[in-house]
C-alpha cells in the first residue's frame, strides 16, 4: 500500500518517517520470516465463514462499509489502509503493547511497527495520525473543483454526484457547506482552484462570464494552469461565450453535443491518466 499510495507515503513522511526505507524494511521483515511449504495458496483455503478473525474478509468489510458511509460505489485506497488499521486496533489494543518484547513497542499507542511487528524509525507513525489524515483527505485535495455560476447549478450538481459516488474527490460547494461556514472565502476558494485539485472543470456560459466568484476561481485556476505540466481547466460549454484568457484553441467538450455520463466518463478518463503528483 505504502507503494501504491501516494497520499500514504506522504502522510509517513509528514509524521518523520520515511516510505522509501520503510518498504525496504518491510520486505527485508517479509523475506526472514517467510513460511513456504511448497503448496500453492488459495483464498478459498483461508477462509470460513465461521472464522470471524480473517483478516482479508474483515478488510474488505471495513472497506466496504468505509466507501458506503462516504455514498461511493467503489473502494479507494484510503478505505483499505484505514480497514487495516481498524481491523489491528481492534485486535490489538494499545494497552496489549506491554507484552511486546522489545521495549520500543510498549507504548500506550499503536504504529505501523506494532503492524509489522518490528521496530523501525522509518515506520514510527501512530495509527491515530494516519487515520486523522485519511478521514481528512477528501477535504484536504480534490480530484477536480467545479467553477460555474449559480445559473448553472443543475448541471455542475448532477456531474458533481455522478463523480463523487465512483470515488472521485470533488470540490462542489454544496458539498462543502460546513467547512466553508465562517471561512474567508476569497482566500479559501482561491487556494482550492489555485492549488488543491488536479483539475478544475469550468463550466462557460454567458452567466459564468459575469460573476464575480466565478472571475476569482477562473483567475486561480489559469494560474495554477501556468505552472502545471499537464492540462488543468477542461473546459465545458454550455454556449459559445468567449471567456477572458481561455484561448479559443483551447480542447472543449460541447454539452449541446454530448449528456451528463459521458462527460462524468471523460473526466474519470482524465482523471487517471494524471501522474501521481502532489496537489
Amino acid at each position: 500500500m505504502i507503494n501504491k499510495f501516494p497520499e500514504f507515503k506522504e502522510i509517513i513522511n509528514k509524521y518523520g518517517g520515511n516510505s522509501k526505507l520503510a518498504t525496504e524494511f518491510i520486505e527485508e521483515i517479509i523475506d526472514r520470516n517467510i513460511d513456504y511449504d511448497g503448496d500453492k495458496y488459495t483464498v478459498e483455503d483461508n477462509y470460513s465463514t465461521e472464522n470471524e478473525l480473517n483478516d482479508r474478509f474483515q478488510t474488505i468489510d471495513g472497506c466496504i462499509r468505509n466507501s458506503k458511509e462516504n455514498n461511493r460505489f467503489v473502494i479507494n485506497e484510503s478505505d483499505i489502509v484505514l480497514s487495516i488499521l481498524d481491523i489491528y486496533d481492534n485486535a490489538y489494543p494499545p494497552y496489549d503493547n506491554g507484552l511486546f518484547n522489545d521495549i520500543n513497542l510498549q507504548t500506550p499507542y499503536n504504529t505501523i511497527c506494532h503492524i509489522v511487528g518490528y521496530f523501525s524509525e522509518y515506520l514510527w507513525v501512530k495509527i491515530d495520525d494516519i487515520r486523522w489524515e485519511l478521514s481528512n483527505l477528501y477535504k484536504k485535495n480534490y480530484d477536480i473543483a467545479i467553477s460555474f455560476a449559480g445559473e448553472d447549478r443543475k448541471t455542475a450538481e448532477e456531474i458533481a454526484e455522478k463523480l463523487i459516488r465512483l470515488g472521485i474527490r470533488v470540490f462542489y460547494d454544496n458539498f462543502e457547506r460546513a467547512n466553508l461556514w465562517g471561512k474567508n472565502l476569497y482566500t479559501h476558494l482561491s487556494d482550492v482552484y489555485g492549488e488543491k485539485a488536479k483539475y478544475c472543470l469550468m463550466i462557460v456560459s454567458k452567466s459564468y462570464e459575469k460573476k464575480h466568484w466565478t472571475n476569482l476561481e477562473r483567475q486561480a485556476a489559469q494560474a495554477k494552469a501556468f505552472r502545471e505540466e499537464h492540462e488543468y481547466i477542461l473546459p465545458l460549454r454550455l454556449d459559445d461565450t468567449e471567456i477572458p484568457g481561455l484561448l479559443p484553441t483551447t480542447g472543449y467538450v460541447d454539452i449541446r453535443d454530448t449528456d451528463i455520463s459521458e462527460i462524468v466518463e471523460l473526466i474519470i478518463q482524465k482523471i487517471s491518466q494524471t501522474p501521481n503528483t502532489k496537489t
